[in-house]
């Protein structure tokens, strides 16, 4: 068991230490100018800006950067809309400067012809626009004209590209899977192609990661039972009932699209893994091994393993109070590592992303 994990991770298993970082997910803001219905910070059952007036300043993130780029190559933004700080311009700048990979995702209302411009200039490798659907459907979730912005933003920068031969960013179209979209993925994908000037790079169908009371429930008392935490932003994951009545329906219409050109699906799963995904038993990968290599860090500096408030309050260390080296090989980090390989995952954990990721 131990030669075929020491095998499996590029790092000293031995003593848990991690020499390697694929990823780091900066939050730069929870703040938003929408109200998404389904999202974890700002929507029906969101947790809101925790970190309202917490925020990174520009000289803090540009401290931020130059620390961790010593240990990783990418940089992935998240939080909520990166566009809402004044100053992001300025830190995509500094990060292409330190010649880092870096994506964000926007919901695409707050771009304009500058700084489209600015991004192909700069050189920023991929940007993913939130597009849940036609233009009734996104519009139903994110806010009436919505729709028209973001795909405008769309063409922009596709258009701005070829005319500058760029080659990035890579433009990402990211559609949610909610339950209004089932009978309509194909008639959304066609209403993008069409609204978007078919200017994408890659259409990319999103499972949401959700959890169902139960699992909740169970998520809970383990990682309060394993961790000494309470885990109590993953109450902005939980689905009540039955989130897609017709697994095998939804199944069938991504395994159709996904044969058309350009066309994805995150996390990148088979008809019958879709059907396990949205069962009550969804397990599809048996061990989470992301916390061997990627980590988040807060807008506020602190850092943490699980992405989307899944284990909020399990925090390494912050990254103004010490440097990335010794809160990403510290001892609280070395813990939560010997959990997973323990316990393989927790319970809310098994419709996360990362656990397909890495």
């Amino acid at each position: 068991m131990f030669n075929r994990l020491h095998r499996l991770f590029p790092h000293r298993l031995r003593n848990l230490r991690c020499d390697r970082l694929r990823q780091i997910d900066i939050e730069l803001s929870n703040r938003c100018n929408l109200r998404c219905r389904m999202c974890w910070f700002h929507g029906e059952k969101g947790i809101g800006d925790r970190y309202e007036g917490c925020e990174l300043t520009t000289r803090e993130v540009f401290g931020v950067v130059d620390d961790i780029g010593k240990y990783t190559s990418s940089i992935y933004i998240g939080g909520s809309e990166p566009f809402i700080r004044e100053d992001f311009m300025e830190i995509l700048r500094h990060m292409k400067s330190k010649n880092l990979a870096v994506s964000f995702t926007t919901n695409g209302t707050l771009l304009d012809s500058g700084k489209i411009e600015t991004l192909v200039a700069l050189g920023v490798d991929a940007v993913y626009f939130s597009i849940d659907g036609n233009e009734e459907l996104h519009d139903r979730v994110r806010g009436r004209g919505v729709f028209h912005q973001v795909t405008q933003s769309v063409r922009k920068l596709s258009g701005i590209k070829k005319r500058r031969m760029g080659v990035k960013p890579l433009i990402i179209v990211n559609i949610a899977v909610r339950s209004d979209l089932i009978g309509h993925v194909k008639e959304s994908m066609d209403a993008i192609r069409n609204a978007t000037d078919d200017g994408a790079d890659l259409y990319r169908l999103h499972h949401l990661w959700y959890a169902t009371p139960s699992e909740l429930s169970r998520h809970q008392s383990a990682v309060t039972e394993k961790l000494s935490r309470c885990a109590v932003g993953a109450a902005s994951h939980v689905i009540p009932g039955s989130f897609v009545l017709d697994p095998a329906r939804l199944a069938a219409e991504i395994m159709d699209v996904s044969r058309l050109p350009k066309v994805r699906s995150y996390p990148d799963l088979s008809y019958t893994q879709i059907i396990k995904y949205y069962s009550k038993s969804p397990t599809v990968r048996k061990r989470c091994i992301a916390s061997f290599f990627a980590a988040v860090i807060k807008p506020n500096g602190d850092v943490t393993f699980c992405p989307d408030e899944w284990i909020d309050d399990y925090i390494l260390g912050n990254i103004l109070n010490d440097s990335f080296h010794n809160i990403w090989n510290s001892e609280e980090a070395h813990k939560f590592r010997r959990v997973l390989l323990r316990e393989k995952h927790f319970p809310g954990c098994q419709r996360c992303g990362w656990m397909y990721s890495y």
